[in-house]
């Protein structure tokens, strides 16, 4: 750390708070809406309505679970499992079952719609 001044600092000081802050929000986001798209279908669930869930992929069937306007994927056919280990974020993908979940506000506008 050569030739380090106040004003670095404050700068990785800054950026770090940031990074923790968008981090935290991400996974504390809470919605009313939950949108699956699995393959060619897509499906609409209510948040606010706790349970368990299975949509069919390309691979096969991925289970999630909807808590306290959370969303979580507890199990799914692909190898490598990183979409069970996301936790509870959003948006959650599953590339080789070809399974996105997002947690979206009612009324909220996508890209296109806007």
């Amino acid at each position: 750390m050569k030739n380090l001044k106040i004003l670095d600092i404050l700068l990785i000081l800054f950026f770090l708070a940031l990074g923790s802050f968008l981090t935290f929000k991400s996974f504390s986001k809470k919605g009313s809406i939950v949108k699956v798209k699995a393959g060619e279908n897509q499906y609409e669930y209510s948040a606010k309505k706790d349970g368990i869930y299975k949509v069919q992929g390309s691979l096969g069937i991925t289970t999630f679970e909807i808590k306290e306007g959370k969303v979580r994927i507890i199990d799914s056919p692909c190898p490598n499992k990183t979409c069970v280990n996301q936790g509870w974020h959003s948006p959650l993908v599953c590339l080789p079952n070809n399974v996105i979940i997002s947690l979206e506000e009612e009324g909220d506008f996508d890209a296109i719609s806007e």
